[in-house]
């Protein structure tokens, strides 16, 4: 039997006014994995994380971290901030 994903976004849409930014994105990350986005400025890459800690939640799709369906409000926002971080590369 296969360990549930970690981190596991599904279908993620994000738009800012018209501009769609994020468009039916997925992710899944295993325990233990290390996962590195990259891309061209603009690409979506912080938008996608910021997705995941609910600074800015997605607009469609769902977000599940540790089994728990966060995108539906099954943890409060600072209490998945304080097991999730972002590197920025300045």
């Amino acid at each position: 039997m296969s360990e549930k994903p970690l981190l596991e976004m599904i279908g993620i849409d994000k738009t800012f006014g018209r501009q769609a930014v994020l468009k039916n994105c997925s992710l899944t990350v295993q325990r233990g994995e290390t996962v590195v986005l990259i891309g061209p400025s603009g690409s979506g890459k912080s938008t996608l994380l910021r997705c995941v800690n609910m600074l800015s939640p997605a607009d469609s799709g769902d977000v599940f971290f540790a089994s728990q369906h966060i995108s539906r409000g099954d943890v409060p926002a600072h209490k998945l901030r304080q097991r999730i971080g972002m590197v920025f590369q300045n």
